[in-house]
């Protein structure tokens, strides 16, 4: 039933990306201390400063967050090492919000957070996973719920902090977790 998703980075440059009908757009704020110069010669705060934003579903960046699961799902240490051989580069910076927005900068990638016994997915399913989830799919790109094997956006929402496993970005790279994990 989600409808659209806005996820707003804030920085130097604060940019927000929402999910609309037909994609994902990225709108900035303040690109100079009067704004931002609209093509009419006018200047407003607020530009959409990328629309229709694409995923590819080819990928050669990865980032891999809940490392310790791979102690106890065999086939999440063979998809890191099968990034590691291909020669992925490696995008960590420990945090969802910049490892898959980095996605819509580069038009590519994956993020993968598994769960196991001992190492549980921490990512909050209402206020993480499913925002993300709608935006990358509205950009091309696929999810998985890393239980299952399908869409995060499937899973229903029945508790306001429930945790959740989260794989997310180019599609072909969704499809290679989940058979390596032997969901689907």
């Amino acid at each position: 039933d989600q409808v659209t998703s806005l996820v707003a980075l804030y920085g130097p440059r604060t940019t927000v990306l929402v999910a609309l009908d037909d994609g994902t757009y990225e709108f900035s704020y303040g690109c100079t201390p009067e704004g931002c110069q609209l093509p009419d010669g006018t200047w407003h705060p607020w530009i959409c400063s990328r629309s229709a934003i694409k995923i590819d579903p080819e990928a050669k960046i990865f980032a891999p967050a809940n490392l310790r699961a791979a102690q106890d799902v065999p086939g999440y240490k063979k998809l890191v090492d099968h990034f590691m051989t291909n020669r992925y580069t490696l995008r960590y910076s420990g945090g969802l919000v910049p490892d898959v927005y980095q996605q819509f900068t580069k038009g590519q990638g994956v993020f993968s957070n598994p769960t196991s016994k001992s190492s549980p997915a921490k990512l909050r399913l209402a206020f993480e996973a499913a925002p993300f989830g709608l935006l990358v799919e509205k950009a091309g790109g696929k999810t998985s719920d890393g239980v299952t094997g399908g869409s995060i956006l499937d899973v229903q929402i029945n508790s306001v902090d429930q945790r959740t496993a989260l794989c997310i970005g180019s599609a072909n790279e969704v499809d290679r977790f989940n058979e390596y994990l032997g969901l689907n």
